[in-house]
């Protein structure tokens, strides 16, 4: 396993970001259990560049063990407790499936998450405010930006009556999350469908109800699988011609029409400092999961001009990236 795959250099990053309060940190090991693919850096590099300029520097005092669930939610699991066996001081498990497959595994080794959409409902933790287990960290709130996200694709697609929503059913966050679009599109007077989505091997069947049901614009419910898969997922979108609202700007910048999202490398910056204080002795159960405070609009206009679709100013000005 090359433990490399994420970071970019971090002895330069502690360089340009000197260790504060800590002289000679002790070496630690740190686990490392990610729902996407290896080699997807992604918001990681933040992360690590966070640690380092906290003292936490691969190499020099911190080992970093790497499993990778490749976007399948039953690998989460044996995966935790191959990094439960190899004894780490810490757990940074990014995502919901990855930090509730961490506790299962572990009931003592601290937890860290990122984005975690559900945390007391999940039983990750007792409140917000106190979480009293093992784990804490970041929480990705879903009720106000999937209302968003609808509000934002009827403003691209004005016409629209009928939006798809890709989701995957044996998740029980999306189900939760395809209700709640539901709820908004209802209250928009728009029309709902429900496209099941999970592993590549169900694209076929995913885009082919789509292709039958013929919806004015499609909403992607975010999960590890559609993540790790999402060229493909853009890819089949541009062939369907069909305008998509994505979760994750990963999207947009491959080739999608435009996303909402929170701001992923803010969020695994901040997350970096929850590792720092627990490395140094706080509790996991004592430390308050934070809200997120950064979103990002990014729009794909390359993409809007092979649709026929041209962007609203409102929608351009309110853009934190535009792609042309």
């Amino acid at each position: 396993m090359n433990r490399r795959r994420f970071t970019f250099g971090l002895a330069g990053a502690a360089l340009l970001f000197p260790a504060v309060g800590l002289a000679q940190p002790r070496r630690v090991r740190i686990g490392v259990l990610s729902s996407a693919t290896q080699g997807a850096a992604g918001p990681f590099d933040a992360f690590f560049q966070a640690l380092a300029a906290a003292g936490w520097v691969e190499d020099r005092n911190l080992v970093i063990d790497y499993r990778f669930a490749n976007g399948h939610l039953a690998r989460h699991e044996p995966l935790a407790m191959e990094l439960v066996a190899l004894k780490p001081d810490i757990i940074f498990a990014p995502t919901q499936p990855a930090a509730i497959a961490a506790m299962k595994a572990t009931k003592t080794i601290p937890i860290v998450f990122a984005i975690v959409q559900e945390p007391v409902l999940t039983g990750l933790a007792d409140s917000l405010a106190r979480p009293g287990k093992n784990a804490t960290g970041m929480l990705s709130i879903n009720k106000d930006i999937l209302g968003k996200r609808i509000e934002l694709l009827r403003e691209v697609v004005p016409t629209a009556k009928r939006i798809a929503m890709l989701y995957q059913p044996d998740f029980d966050l999306n189900v939760r999350q395809v209700e709640l679009g539901e709820q908004v599109l209802g209250s928009l007077n728009l029309t709902a469908l429900r496209v099941g989505i999970g592993n590549r091997d169900s694209f076929d069947a995913a885009f082919e109800a789509l292709a039958q049901a013929r919806p004015d614009g499609a909403l992607v419910i975010e999960n590890p699988s559609v993540f790790a898969n999402r060229a493909e997922i853009v890819k089949r979108m541009a062939v369907a011609r069909l305008p998509a609202m994505y979760g994750f700007q990963p999207f947009t910048l491959d080739g999608g029409l435009m996303s909402y999202s929170i701001d992923f490398a803010d969020q695994f910056r901040r997350t970096a400092g929850y590792v720092d204080r627990i490395l140094r002795g706080a509790t996991p159960g004592e430390l308050p999961i934070q809200q997120p405070v950064g979103f990002q609009l990014t729009v794909n206009l390359k993409t809007a001009k092979a649709l026929g679709i041209e962007f609203p100013q409102s929608v351009l000005v309110r853009a934190d990236r535009v792609i042309e």
